[in-house]
């Protein structure tokens, strides 16, 4: 995400009457919500690379108002991705995690993971597209695959404690592989599955792994 141009000139006036302390921290939590749902609607278009001045045209926001709230692109889309993972923690969620019969399990959790997908799966390719040269982004990434792949081992715990620990750290590395957002996108874009088939392909993978 590079800017080429320099911050423009404040639209807003200087002659307004200043704010009480309370407004200007709601106007400005708007402004930002505002800009960062902007964002993740260019991501859905697969617009990856946004830079500040499309983000605040698109937004509503002058371009120096923007670089208040977020001093590079990189802050940017950090807090966008942020926003985005506090948005699809409910998604994410896994009810009564690790209970109940195999089948009902694999058929939750393969369900959530796709749900997830379809919810969160632009940000995520934003997200690869910028780890390699954003740090703080790389470990956001790091953290999430490493957040799916414990939800992983606790949903499927009663089958992992069953094996020896060779058998069991083998079965938990191809299962986490199976269910990472990479294998979906893979199965759903590049190799143009439906819902239906992706998850098949993975309830069936899970059943031999599993049962």
């Amino acid at each position: 995400m590079t800017d080429l141009k320099s911050p423009a000139v404040d639209v807003e006036s200087p002659d307004d009457a200043p704010e009480p302390v309370d407004g200007r921290v709601a106007r400005r939590e708007r402004n930002i919500d505002a800009v960062l749902d902007v964002v993740l609607e260019m991501f859905a278009e697969e617009w990856l690379f946004p830079t500040m001045e499309q983000a605040a045209s698109r937004s509503g926001l002058s371009l120096r108002s923007l670089y208040r709230y977020f001093a590079d692109p990189g802050q940017l889309l950090e807090a966008t991705i942020r926003r985005n993972r506090e948005l699809a923690a409910p998604v994410a969620h896994l009810h009564a995690i690790g209970e109940g019969p195999l089948a009902a399990r694999i058929d939750a959790f393969v369900a959530m993971r796709l749900r997830l997908y379809d919810m969160i799966g632009p940000v995520y390719r934003a997200t690869l597209a910028h780890a390699h040269r954003l740090p703080r982004i790389s470990d956001q990434l790091a953290t999430g695959r490493d957040d799916l792949r414990e939800q992983f081992e606790l949903q499927f715990a009663p089958e992992l404690a069953s094996r020896k620990p060779a058998d069991r750290d083998a079965v938990l590395a191809a299962g986490d592989l199976l269910a990472q957002l990479d294998s979906i996108d893979y199965l759903r874009r590049h190799r143009a599955l439906s819902a239906t088939e992706t998850a098949a392909v993975l309830s069936s993978t899970l059943n031999t792994l599993l049962g």
